[in-house]
């Protein structure tokens, strides 16, 4: 499984998932991450979709989204996953402890 987080830096979640820099994919196998990969966006403005650089990822975790973004992704049959961490690994940590509301879309969240 992936999941992509969007960032500036790799290291903390963006707050406005279309104004992401770039998307750190994480490989996760076993409840293990095997790889790693900071994917530029060069798209990164509201008028161009940046799903296109992680069409291959089963989950997208952000830190705050509208819900035409929301929809959006789920519609190119992701899984948004919200979270109130701003660390990517805080967040990848939590979620791999399974510490998420699937029915409200929250990843570690109390």
């Amino acid at each position: 499984m992936k999941i992509a987080v969007p960032t500036q830096d790799g290291l903390r979640i963006v707050t406005d998932f279309g104004l992401a820099e770039a998307f750190l994919v994480l490989t996760i196998q076993a409840e293990e991450i095997i790889a790693e990969e900071l994917r530029r966006n060069p798209l990164n403005n509201y008028n161009k979709e940046p799903l296109a650089l992680i069409n291959d990822c089963s989950v997208v975790m952000v830190n705050k989204v509208d819900k035409s973004t929301s929809e959006l992704i789920r519609k190119n049959d992701m899984e948004c996953l919200e979270t109130k961490e701003i660390l990517i690994t805080n967040a990848i940590i939590h979620y791999l402890k399974n510490e998420y509301r699937k029915e409200a879309n929250m990843c570690c969240s109390p």
